[in-house]
């Protein structure tokens, strides 16, 4: 029998032990969750550790090695002591996280200009002290219309004349000159006026924003001030095909979409594909015909802070798109908003 030589069995060890190593970066693969936990009045829940969230990715439990509480009110920080504990200047090239939290105002205005829309819509600007007053100096607004196809109205800023202003703007269906030249983080140079006169969905031009987000750290949050989304078929509310591509461009963006319903009415088909959009992105859904300041109070609220779960994704040989199921275990009425969905970085 012929024995292998010293250097082939070393040779084999060596490429078993790199063999199981690619194997344990599969496995031990994180996923980051952006989640709100608020309470049944709408109060932010904090002080929530590992032990108190279950999460499932496809059904699965998954381990959450570790859960950390992040404030983004002027309020919230204070109480957390976070500014404190921020010491020096950052001197890298890295674009840090901005202070303070980056909005978009995503109005879609009606081009068929139906009478309960157009009030709707013109309501919110009615009462834009009510959606500008609890913003915190540090906050950054930037605002867009869609009518037939996305327009950019407003950069990021947090001067609130202009932010209204923009508002008021977004009733029209015009098209807006290029909007005013502001400092990092700013959107202007990330988006490409073509692709928006080809946007001519929603969806579509959520991919356009989605895109813009992405390179911009930390979560951001969309304010949809919509009447509908998806199309009504004999079945039911069917969104439309680059939907799915939209949630897919916000997940990877850390971007919610809180879904605000301004039509006038109790009830409306399109009202679902609001719904799920704010259902998926973690964000929520709310109408503002009969009682428009609950929807503005608990969106103050909720967007107070949230907690940032890194957990280990299960073991699996599936790639692709992922379910993902958040809760917390030792609050059971608590309301838990995260994103539906993970998808594999290849």
């Amino acid at each position: 029998m012929r024995l292998r030589s010293p250097v082939v069995v070393i040779a084999l060890l060596l490429a078993t032990t790199a063999s199981a190593q690619v194997q344990e970066q599969i496995t031990v693969e994180r996923i980051l969750v952006d989640a709100r936990v608020t309470d049944d009045h709408g109060n932010p829940i904090t002080g929530l550790k590992p032990a108190d969230f279950n999460v499932r990715v496809d059904g699965k439990p998954a381990i959450v090695e570790s859960v950390e509480w992040i404030p983004e009110t002027a309020a919230a920080r204070e109480l957390a002591s976070i500014d404190a504990a921020i010491a020096g200047v950052n001197t890298t090239l890295d674009q840090p996280v901005p202070r303070g939290r980056l909005l978009v105002f995503f109005y879609q205005t009606d081009f068929a200009r139906n009478a309960s829309r157009i009030a709707g819509q013109m309501q919110t600007v009615v009462n834009a002290g009510d959606w500008l007053d609890w913003l915190d100096a540090d906050d950054r607004v930037a605002v867009f219309s869609f009518d037939s196809h996305l327009k950019f109205r407003l950069d990021f800023t947090n001067n609130k004349d202009h932010i209204k202003d923009a508002m008021q703007q977004a009733m029209l269906t015009n098209e807006p000159p290029p909007p005013r030249t502001v400092p990092m983080p700013a959107l202007a140079k990330r988006l490409d006026k073509d692709e928006m006169l080809k946007a001519a969905t929603p969806e579509a031009a959520l991919i356009i924003l989605a895109n813009a987000l992405r390179p911009i750290p930390g979560p951001k949050s969309i304010i949809l001030f919509g009447w509908g989304l998806g199309r009504m078929t004999p079945t039911g509310v069917v969104m439309e095909a680059k939907y799915i591509p939209a949630r897919q461009a916000l997940e990877s963006a850390r971007a919610s979409v809180f879904s605000i319903d301004f039509s006038q009415s109790d009830y409306h088909t399109l009202e679902a594909g609001l719904g799920k959009v704010a259902g998926d992105t973690g964000g929520f859904y709310a109408k503002t015909y009969r009682f428009p300041k609950i929807a503005v109070e608990r969106l103050q609220k909720t967007l107070a802070g949230h907690y940032e779960l890194e957990v280990r994704k299960p073991d699996t040989r599936v790639r692709g798109t992922h379910l993902i199921e958040v809760d917390v275990s030792s609050r059971p009425r608590a309301t838990v908003l995260a994103r539906s969905t993970y998808i594999d970085r290849e």
